[in-house]
């Protein structure tokens, strides 16, 4: 009879250990669980089992001036992100959400002491971004760049409560000026076309408009700053995404070295998903959406190259997205 009962007592525990490890990723990652620190304890969960954070995606806070997230359990390690822009404690994995770039998708890393091991999560912080993009003309009279929201190429841009794209120091929510951007960065006064309602930016008629320029020269670029507000979680926080403009008159005189970055940047991005077959028109003669797939990320290589840039010192960072206008 004894025996019957410690059979069945290692089964119950068997048990309770494969209904966790079946679930532990989706358990600890939400926060679900009550009691970690004990649930470690009693099944000596391993680092990786126990690194996570309170959610995958954070919205920036109007509420908060300097917004920190971190780690469910501190671990003693060393914590990374790729690609670089995610403002990371090396220490303790705490992120700033308030100076990290947002609308990009991050693999954040946690190598535990003693160990050569690397735990993975996956972080997206909240907000728009642009394709590096090169928009031939002659081919696309439209041109036009749409923003990806939340890293996912298939998901609207949440507006549900309004949004306003190029804000300017205006106290538009009147409660005064320190939550509005500087003034001067506004990109329509500069000449760029955007629905201040959407974020749809058309570069043909910002060329024309003199974005670059009265009438630019092959190699003439710039670089703009993009203040918005969102309809989403972030309640209208004030966010912002840089943007470079590049104009040529033929795809021929683009220098090889600017290809290659742009090659090198889409690199780092990492899209929840892609549009892989483009049907809708508006991207014909645009080297479309690039970027990995999460789940397709090669952490090593992309990693390498990032370590070996840097030793170059040639290091090409993962933002702001690169833009290429060319004539023909």
């Amino acid at each position: 009879m004894k025996n019957i009962k410690i059979i069945m007592l290692c089964a119950t525990v068997i048990g309770l250990a494969l209904v966790i490890s079946c679930n532990k990723e989706s358990g600890v990652q939400s926060g679900a669980w009550s009691g970690q620190d004990n649930i470690a304890q009693m099944l000596a969960l391993s680092p990786c089992d126990q690194f996570a954070y309170p959610d995958s995606i954070f919205f920036q806070s109007s509420a908060k001036k300097t917004y920190i997230i971190k780690p469910v359990k501190l671990l003693t390690g060393t914590y990374g992100a790729f690609p670089t822009g995610l403002k990371i404690n090396p220490l303790n994995g705490n992120i700033n959400v308030s100076t990290s770039e947002t609308g990009l998708r991050y693999l954040v890393w946690f190598i535990p002491q003693g160990s050569t091991d690397t735990c993975f999560k996956y972080i997206t912080l909240s907000g728009i971004d642009y394709d590096d993009s090169i928009y031939v003309l002659s081919a696309n009279p439209k041109s036009l760049g749409r923003p990806i929201y939340n890293a996912t190429v298939s998901l609207a841009v949440d507006c549900s409560s309004g949004c306003e794209f190029d804000d300017g120091p205006d106290d538009d929510n009147g409660n005064g000026i320190a939550d509005e951007p500087p003034a001067g960065q506004q990109v329509i006064p500069q000449g760029i076309v955007i629905n201040k309602k959407t974020g749809v930016i058309d570069f043909k008629k910002s060329i024309e408009n003199g974005a670059l320029g009265k009438n630019p020269v092959s190699g003439t670029n710039k670089e703009f700053i993009l203040n918005y507000r969102l309809g989403d979680k972030s309640s209208k926080a004030l966010n912002r995404v840089g943007f470079h403009l590049f104009y040529y008159k033929t795809q021929a005189e683009i220098p090889a070295k600017l290809l290659k970055d742009v090659l090198a940047k889409k690199g780092q991005v990492i899209l929840e998903d892609e549009d892989e077959d483009d049907t809708d028109g508006d991207n014909g003669g645009h080297h479309g959406h690039g970027g990995h797939k999460g789940p397709s990320l090669s952490f090593a290589v992309n990693q390498s190259l990032a370590e070996s840039q840097k030793k170059d010192g040639k290091e090409v960072k993962c933002r702001p997205p690169y833009i290429i206008i060319t004539q023909q």
